[in-house]
């Protein structure tokens, strides 16, 4: 369901985005026709991966922020990039958040690179590799990076801050 709403807020909030990677996609594969329909499909691949390594990206965030306790979240298209907002639900909480949506996207990502691997079939390997490019947001100055090293502060400090059981 959360796949659903994140796929409609980008179809319908993004329609200009998802409009220009139609048309590039069509160009892509007109400049390409006559190499062969495995570079058609591995091009296909690629900018079909972009879009949907998006929303698995994000779909990660909003599943590991409604089992940590969220309530409302909130899918947000612009400039290109989508995020997902929620209310704030302590730092160790947040950070797990912060890590779900890399973890999503280098898991699913890998899996179809393995699929495409144990299949000798190139575009399932093209879009497995497309959509595991989010994972690297956890590398500095990546937002998730960010995001993640913040709520590990907070939370290490608001751990020091207690007094001890034996105090």
């Amino acid at each position: 369901m959360i796949a659903l709403r994140l796929t409609v807020v980008v179809l319908v909030h993004g329609r200009r985005p998802l409009a220009w990677l139609g048309l590039a996609t069509t160009v892509m594969l007109v400049c390409v026709w006559p190499a062969g329909w495995l570079i058609r499909l591995d091009v296909l691949a690629a900018f079909l991966g972009v879009p949907l390594c998006v929303v698995v990206h994000e779909y990660g965030h909003a599943r590991a922020a409604l089992l940590l306790g969220a309530r409302t979240l909130r899918a947000e298209w612009s400039g290109g990039s989508m995020a997902v907002s929620h209310e704030d639900l302590g730092a160790p909480r947040n950070l797990l958040v912060a890590l779900s949506g890399p973890v999503t996207s280098g898991a699913a990502g890998g899996a179809a690179v393995t699929a495409g691997l144990a299949l000798a079939w190139p575009p399932l390997f093209v879009l497995g590799l497309v959509v595991a490019l989010p994972a690297g947001t956890l590398i500095p100055p990546g937002h998730d990076a960010r995001t993640a090293w913040s709520q590990a502060r907070q939370w290490a400090r608001s751990a020091g801050a207690e007094p001890s059981p034996g105090s």
